[in-house]
């Protein structure tokens, strides 16, 4: 009989309170992975640390016994956008997230492609690529390089960028630092912009496509969300899993895979209510197919 290990698998959690309680969360609901953001996600402005901060979130993913933690950036960093004082304050806001990041000893940030605001896809991926590029080398020269950054596949909506592998795979190059950017995989945009992984053979259909253009290797991370909208409807709407419209399949799929076995997983379903109960609902559904 084949030996199945626990999967790394958990969920984004609030550091309401101070960012070490988030382990307590992540181990209320016995996880061995969490993401959090390391500030207010939908405020410019960072706070340092207060002293002792960092220290007290390091204690408490040891004592938790947690295997990975990840970050993901604020919403509103935007280094594709054609308004160059907007531009300008995320790439700055960009650098100080690495910062915190390396303070906290997180090695995985992820960061959404964003909307080109009208200007058209190419030159919205030049102009991403070339912050891009900006912040690792100032980063890079402060004495880091110990960050990997993410680029997460999105739904499509709007004026987005990265809404194809290809769109991905043009970013990476274009920022000359290919190696030091990985891909998270999340479930719910990648269906919502029309990636259809809903039976076996489309599922291999489409990770066959992603190990063309991006390469496995760069898949670092997976969101695990179900879809609220339908396939290809480019709208970013995540659900329970096994509630919306990608149903169970993919997720059992994607948990009995031996190629990401050592790849997190972490859910980002709707908080609604009490969400530790959904958070626990979410999480054991995923954990059930793990073996089927």
């Amino acid at each position: 009989m084949k030996d199945i290990k626990p999967p790394l698998l958990g969920a984004h959690v609030s550091i309401a309170g101070g960012i070490y309680t988030a382990a307590d969360r992540a181990a209320e609901l016995s996880m061995n992975c969490f993401q959090i953001f390391t500030k207010n996600n939908n405020r410019w402005q960072t706070k340092k640390f207060a002293p002792g901060e960092p220290e007290r979130f390091l204690e408490a993913v040891s004592s938790g016994g947690f295997k990975g933690v990840v970050a993901h950036v604020d919403y509103l960093t935007s280094l594709a956008s054609p308004d160059d004082a907007i531009r300008e304050k995320s790439k700055a806001g960009l650098v100080k997230e690495l910062g915190r990041c390396r303070e906290l000893k997180i090695k995985v940030l992820v960061i959404h492609p964003t909307s080109h605001g009208g200007a058209g896809v190419e030159g919205g991926i030049r102009r991403y690529a070339a912050g891009l590029r900006e912040v690792i080398g100032e980063f890079d020269d402060d004495g880091g390089g110990d960050v990997t950054i993410l680029l997460e596949t999105v739904a499509g909506q709007g004026n987005a960028i990265g809404r194809s592998f290809e769109e991905l795979d043009a970013i990476r190059e274009e920022t000359g630092f290919k190696d030091r950017l990985g891909v998270c995989y999340d479930t719910c945009h990648t269906f919502a912009a029309g990636y259809d992984i809903t039976t076996g053979e489309k599922y291999e259909s489409v990770i066959e496509e992603f190990d063309r253009v991006l390469g496995l290797e760069s898949l670092r991370l997976f969101h695990l969300n179900d879809s609220k909208k339908g396939l290809g409807s480019n709208v970013d709407r995540h659900q329970h899993i096994g509630w919306g419209e990608m149903g169970l399949e993919p997720f059992r799929l994607i948990m009995n895979d031996d190629r990401f076995a050592g790849i997190p997983k972490i859910i980002e379903t709707p908080k609604e209510g009490d969400y530790l109960k959904y958070d626990r609902i979410n999480l054991d559904t995923l954990i059930g197919l793990v073996g089927k």
